[in-house]
């Protein structure tokens, strides 16, 4: 008994690169299995730009590379994405994009795993994460493409990684680490600008009561040039002051819409659309205010269509692969539900801001979840590195909750979990 417990430890306890070799290796066997099965393998030069959006992206790039004039999708789609989309195009054409979102999709895949690893000290709670991005449908098929999403999840694992380092008294790679990501995932998609304004707060009040501010000043004034470049583009060439006008139009466009279409003013969405185009912020208000109730409900009910929908990028419409999503979604969906309590008993013994953190970026994208439709799962799967990243921290503080307090003689404090 004794030979096999020492055998099976062996297995267990792998080296680190022979763990990462090993992970990987499973991670391109789903990758090509599934990009394979899904017919998207063999229409990735029909399908990186057949959807609106990613046409939008493209007009962007051409018009950053000089290739056309103008490009009035520039008021809502940033700079950053598009310049990584023509620049991958103009390397290596369709195959350099679907080879950027590949590369892109590895980097979540391996830096989550870290993150996870950094946040619970548990190599088996990062391989866990790894095999369960690794094995995702939905992020394997955006990965044919050529849409933010990939780019998003990728700077959220970044985020994550800098976060697990990030102290009460944040240090100047610190800031860095936590802030920038961020920053950059706004001039991907400004729908994190919640999230951009909560991190520099939380980073400005922790700098002010450190022992070093300036060095650490300026570099989270420096992780806000990206912000600054945006603003300045809207300004010059689209004659406004702001990221983007994309949360406008969508907000009219599909949250508004539909909610006119609740109450009974428009028979249908396209209706609604034409109806409600033009009106004002101070009428859009007041036309969530004067039916709160119905308001709320369409959110919810958009936010749970997201959560449990389907992928809008099975070629084929492959039935197994479509059920296979589908039920992951909605595992994803019970799971989100069973870690709200778990997060919140978990925040409140630990005193972790960090957890805190995450959780705020979780709502971020939920909150978006619920302003937009038909858009498949696309929304909401953004939020799965960090649902698994935010359980697994989670569960590490219920259960050190739950266990017997160590005695002073054995007590030492987790390197990493300093609260923010």
């Amino acid at each position: 008994m004794a030979e096999t417990r020492r055998d099976r430890a062996t297995l267990v306890i792998l080296k680190r690169p022979s763990r990462l070799i090993i992970l990987n290796a499973v991670a391109l066997i789903s990758y090509l299995l599934v990009s394979w099965a899904s017919g998207s393998a063999r229409h990735v030069f029909s399908e990186v730009f057949s959807r609106p959006d990613s046409l939008e992206y493209r007009a962007v790039a051409d018009w950053i590379y000089g290739a056309r004039a103008s490009a009035d999708a520039s008021a809502w789609r940033p700079f950053l994405y598009p310049l990584l989309l023509g620049l991958a195009q103009r390397v290596g054409g369709i195959l350099g994009i679907w080879f950027l979102n590949v590369v892109l999709w590895l980097i979540t895949l391996n830096v989550a795993a870290a993150a996870t690893n950094r946040f619970v000290k548990s190599d088996w709670a990062a391989a866990i994460v790894f095999v369960l991005l690794a094995t995702n449908l939905s992020l394997i098929l955006l990965t044919f493409e050529g849409l933010t999403e990939i780019t998003v999840v990728a700077l959220l694992a970044v985020w994550m990684y800098g976060l697990s380092h990030l102290t009460r008294r944040p240090t100047a790679s610190q800031a860095a680490w936590a802030l920038l990501p961020v920053s950059l995932l706004v001039v991907v998609k400004p729908e994190f600008e919640f999230l951009l304004v909560v991190m520099v707060l939380v980073l400005a009040i922790a700098i002010v009561r450190g022992p070093a501010r300036g060095l650490p000043s300026v570099v989270l004034a420096a992780c806000l040039i990206p912000i600054a470049v945006q603003i300045a583009i809207n300004i010059h060439f689209n004659g406004y002051f702001g990221i983007s006008n994309i949360g406008e139009k969508a907000i009219r466009g599909y949250f508004l819409s539909r909610l006119d279409v609740a109450i009974g003013q428009s028979i249908d969405v396209d209706a609604a659309r034409l109806k409600l185009v033009d009106i004002s912020n101070f009428e859009a208000a007041r036309l969530v205010l004067n039916h709160f109730g119905d308001a709320v409900a369409v959110f919810a009910s958009t936010l749970f269509e997201n959560l449990v929908a389907g992928s809008n990028f099975l070629i084929h419409g492959h039935t197994l692969l479509a059920r296979v999503i589908v039920a992951t979604n909605v595992s994803y969906f019970v799971l989100l539900l069973a870690s709200i309590p778990i997060v919140g008993v978990a925040v409140w013994r630990a005193r972790d801001g960090r957890l805190a953190l995450l959780w705020v970026a979780l709502l971020n994208i939920y909150v978006s979840g619920g302003l937009t439709f038909s858009q498949g799962d696309r929304i909401t799967i953004v939020a799965l590195p960090l649902l698994l990243v935010t359980g697994a921290l989670a569960l590490k503080e219920w259960k050190r909750g739950i266990e017997p307090a160590p005695t002073p003689s054995t007590a030492s404090p987790a390197p990493g979990s300093v609260a923010v």
